[in-house]
């Protein structure tokens, strides 16, 4: 892998040859520009840096929010060209969609112009060390931006977000100020994965860029929710476990009150940890490490690791807000999509901090009970279902489309044991208007990382199904969508690639 600064050196390059590509393409056809994103938080984000640059610029623009780039939304925008004639951006996705775009577009009476600005592996390319990365990059310029073109891994090192920050500081050095933004969006993609949830690869730079700038300052904290309250924000933790306290609230608030902890605040509310004074943190810290240490037996400095992260704070935001903290403000932008709410997401992200946001954190609480609903039904029902090298669950008349992909990534980061960490986890839901499953894979890293590539996977399992249906993503990610009559077919399929992708005979 090649440093971030060579590879952020050649990105810029190209980037800049992109720009005079757009304003070249923009001065000729004096119309607006059309904007389509992802529905999720890196999505929205990108969406957004996007359109505060534009603004900035006056050029005019729409956004367009969709769940995903499939045939069928394709030839809808074809169809919308043919009437408006716009110049059209794709972010976040539209690189594993790059033929049936060039397929369709181009087969138009006026071949329209359109760039891609995506962080997801290129149609038809399994993985980041395919040689024919190369060939798609000199065939696309300057149309066409991806991380991999520049041994960048998309997955980890970079959001959709990112590239489009990049692409807005390249068209105005002033668009700095829109880097948290682009970490908001990686975050939601949960590229910090260094250690203590850190940051890696360009999205260090991204980072610089913030710090140097004054919007976010980086603190060491402890690895729980800032803003819900403090008993909960530990009882629910996907990384503490406290064996006999654990999803218990009521003996998680006893235990903080032997820490010596006044956890009420003066209103009557419990605090959060945003409320906390240092001294509170470290008896919290000192309390919880000796707690887990005498009854698992494990060495303080491994416990330390999953207690203590880098906290990104948002330093223009208001303290103890949804947008204060990164993982608060991908998670509301999150729950807006996901709740065909994308447009609200789209106006935060862009600075509307008022009838925007107040309509988000409104939404945000049934958002947040409907996963719970959703995963207390998955376990009270035992709708997980098992094959030799996959596990699937259908999301019935209770998990809709749009958060299935959600449901999927939070059984994998549980630690309820609800499913098994060794296999990859798809979750399916039945689309209302088509006769089809929604099909969101998700891996966890330690089989990732032992070849499992969901994104290769179910491109494999579509082919041997005879499907057509587009699919893709990272090899922690995927997803497609699949005929109801098909589903049976092509889970086998799944399951057969999966084995061949662990090496197991």
């Amino acid at each position: 892998m090649s440093t971030p600064i060579n590879s952020l050196r050649l990105l810029i390059s190209d980037l800049n040859e992109t720009k005079k590509w757009f304003l070249n393409k923009l001065q000729g056809n004096g119309t607006l520009v059309h904007i389509y994103t992802h529905l999720d938080a890196d999505g929205l984000s990108s969406g957004a840096i996007l359109g505060k640059a534009f603004y900035r610029e006056n050029i005019p623009f729409q956004i367009s929010v969709l769940r995903q780039l499939e045939r069928e939304e394709i030839l809808k925008i074809a169809n919308y060209y043919e009437e408006t004639k716009c110049l059209m951006l794709f972010t976040d996705f539209g690189s594993g969609q790059y033929i049936e775009l060039i397929e369709k577009l181009k087969s138009l009476k006026e071949v329209p112009s359109f760039i891609v600005l995506d962080h997801h592996l290129p149609q038809k390319i399994p993985d980041k060390n395919d040689i024919k990365l190369k060939e798609i990059y000199n065939n696309s310029r300057p149309w066409h931006i991806n991380p991999y073109f520049y041994n960048i891994d998309g997955s980890t090192e970079i959001s959709g977000a990112g590239i489009c920050y990049f692409f807005a500081k390249v068209l105005n050095e002033r668009n700095k100020d829109l880097s948290p933004i682009a970490l908001v969006g990686a975050t939601g993609d949960i590229q910090s994965q260094g250690p203590n949830n850190s940051f890696t690869g360009l999205n260090t730079i991204i980072l610089e860029h913030a710090i140097e700038n004054d919007l976010i300052e980086v603190i060491n904290d402890l690895n729980f929710s800032p803003i819900k309250p403090l008993n909960e924000a530990i009882s629910y933790s996907s990384e503490i476990n406290l064996p006999g306290l654990s999803d218990n609230t009521s003996k998680m608030l006893k235990f903080l009150q032997s820490l010596g902890i006044l956890m009420e605040n003066s209103d009557g509310s419990i605090k959060t940890l945003n409320d906390l004074n240092q001294d509170e943190k470290q008896k919290v810290s000192a309390g919880i490490i000796e707690y887990i240490s005498l009854k698992l037996d494990t060495e303080p400095s491994e416990i330390i690791n999953k207690l203590i992260v880098k906290r990104y704070i948002l330093k223009n935001e208001v303290v103890g807000s949804e947008l204060h903290d990164l993982n608060e403000f991908s998670y509301l932008l999150n729950s807006c999509g996901r709740s065909d709410n994308g447009s609200l997401g789209i106006a935060i992200a862009m600075g509307d901090r008022r009838i925007a946001y107040d309509k988000a954190k409104d939404q945000l609480i049934n958002y947040k009970k409907l996963l719970v609903q959703s995963l207390t039904w998955l376990q009270e029902e035992n709708k997980i279902q098992y094959k030799d090298y996959i596990q699937f669950f259908f999301g019935e008349d209770v998990i809709p489309e749009n958060i299935i992909g959600t449901i999927a990534s939070m059984l994998i980061f549980s630690k309820s044991g609800e499913i098994d960490l060794s296999k990859p986890v798809f979750g399916c839901a039945r689309r209302k208007e088509e006769e089809v499953y929604k099909i969101s894979g998700r891996a966890h890293q330690t089989i990732v990382e032992n070849g499992v590539n969901l994104s290769e996977a179910i491109r494999e399992a579509l082919e041997l199904s005879n499907l057509k249906a587009l699919g893709g993503g990272h090899p922690p990610a995927a997803g497609t969508k699949v005929p109801v009559d098909k589903i049976d077919l092509f889970l086998e399929n799944c399951n057969t690639v999966i084995k061949k992708q662990l090496k197991i005979d």
